[in-house]
């Protein structure tokens, strides 16, 4: 039977927050249009017991998949193998959904005709007010147009979209094992056979932050700046692979995500120890991008960080933070 929508979620060590998770999604209006797999990724805490619990209360929804450690890519290499919703979309273990916002996603993907449906999503921390990440989701409620037409929007990040699986498959390629920011490349490649978007104007998504064990914690980043690079690298070349094999068509709205996926890894590598050798690791990297990839370079400017950055020779690195 299909589904109106698979939800992929990577459940790895996440015991703490998986109840939370999975509570969200039982929702009786929508329970039975979901495909829910949570990937257990070689995890050794009680993750897979606490989710255990939901497989048998509602075993046509959730399922339950152990697997070999082998990163986040591989969780949504699986899922995208496997799924048989309509649409797909991804969601980590330790963030939830908001069930007003996912009766009002599912009600769209009901009837409509786009291929990238994106819905607005909030930061979530704890002692700290929900903050609303994309306004302007709100402003294009319910509005179907072309990317080129979305191009003007701001970006959203992996929370916001949700994608039709045969669009995703057109195009997909095997993410890449044990690296952190795969699900940037999943975005990237998806964007890369659709056509049309439509806007979600209710919150869905709610991310967690504050955990010392996220990506974007700049213990990890000081750990997998390597990775770091390596993922803004993928996108970039995938991105002019795309520009360059169609050159009548334009991809205004995979430029600006590739371009602003690439400032924020710049911005990114400026919280590791400040020091000459990161400072050239960073200068080396910029002078590599303009030689490859000129139109991603330039496109990033409109981050004013990096803009600064590079008006000042670089000299701001040193008072940056």
């Amino acid at each position: 039977m299909e589904k109106l929508l698979t939800i992929s979620i990577a459940a790895y060590n996440v015991e703490k927050y998986i109840q939370k998770t999975l509570d969200s999604l039982v929702i009786p209006e929508i329970i039975d249009e979901l495909e829910v797999f949570i990937i257990d990724d070689g995890g050794n805490d009680n993750t897979v017991a606490l989710a255990k619990e939901y497989e048998n209360r509602y075993p046509n929804t959730f399922h339950i998949i152990q697997k070999k450690n082998g990163g986040y890519g591989t969780t949504v290499n699986w899922s995208v193998e496997h799924a048989t919703g309509k649409f797909i979309k991804l969601l980590d273990g330790d963030d939830w959904v908001d069930a007003k916002g996912l009766k009002a996603l599912m009600e769209c993907l009901q009837n409509t005709e786009a291929d990238v449906v994106v819905s607005n999503a909030a930061f979530a921390q704890e002692g700290s007010e929900i903050k609303e990440m994309y306004p302007h989701c709100r402003e294009y409620n319910h509005k179907l147009m072309t990317l080129e037409e979305a191009s003007k929007c701001p970006v959203v990040a992996m929370w916001g979209y949700t994608f039709r699986t045969q669009i995703v498959r057109k195009s997909f390629k095997l993410l890449p094992s044990h690296t952190l920011y795969t699900d940037q490349i999943f975005v990237m490649r998806a964007l890369e056979s659709a056509e049309t978007i439509e806007y979600v104007g209710d919150i869905v998504y709610y991310w967690r932050l504050g955990r010392e064990e996220q990506s974007n914690n700049i213990k990890s980043i000081r750990k997998h700046y390597e990775e770091v690079i390596k993922v803004a690298d993928i996108i970039s070349e995938e991105y002019h692979k795309l520009a360059t094999s169609n050159m009548s068509k334009k991809f205004s709205y995979q430029l600006k995500r590739a371009a602003a996926y690439y400032s924020v890894s710049v911005a990114m590598l400026c919280k590791l120890e400040h020091n000459r050798r990161n400072l050239n690791l960073i200068k080396n990297w910029e002078k590599r991008t303009k030689e490859k990839t000129v139109d991603i370079y330039h496109a990033a400017n409109s981050a004013k960080k990096l803009f600064l950055l590079r008006m000042s020779g670089y000299l701001l690195y040193w008072f940056l933070k």
